[in-house]
């Protein structure tokens, strides 16, 4: 979505909705150590709202990973309800994180594995 776009969503939004502000931060010690995270997906899941809250959630969000060590999302949420589920965004941001950093995890394991199974000659031949 374009800036232009975002501000598109914030003027058709109707009166009297709540304007939320959302950082989504994974730990960079526990959760995004290897800076490889797919913050995208970590935010779909945690903006997953509508059912929780019984109403339409608009949302738009920008991925902040090259100013800072520490990647993260700013949202800029847009609802008629009056507060969002915080503890329950965060649980839902914290699962998704370590998921995906089990899964990341495995793979390199695997990757790392089969590199080790390979006689000598194969690896020559695949680098």
């Amino acid at each position: 979505m374009t800036r232009r776009g975002a501000y598109d969503m914030i003027d058709a939004s109707e009166e009297g909705s709540t304007f939320f502000r959302v950082k989504i931060s994974p730990d960079p010690a526990k959760e995004n150590m290897e800076h490889d995270l797919l913050l995208r997906e970590i935010t779909i899941k945690t903006m997953a709202l509508e059912e929780k809250l019984g109403k339409p959630v608009s949302w738009v969000a920008a991925i902040h990973d090259d100013h800072t060590p520490i990647a993260h999302v700013h949202v800029l949420a847009v609802t008629k309800a009056r507060l969002l589920p915080a503890k329950e965004m965060i649980r839902i941001a914290t699962e998704a994180s370590l998921e995906q950093r089990q899964e990341l995890d495995l793979r390199r394991e695997q990757t790392k594995e089969q590199g080790k199974e390979q006689p000598e000659w194969e690896r020559e031949r695949s680098k």
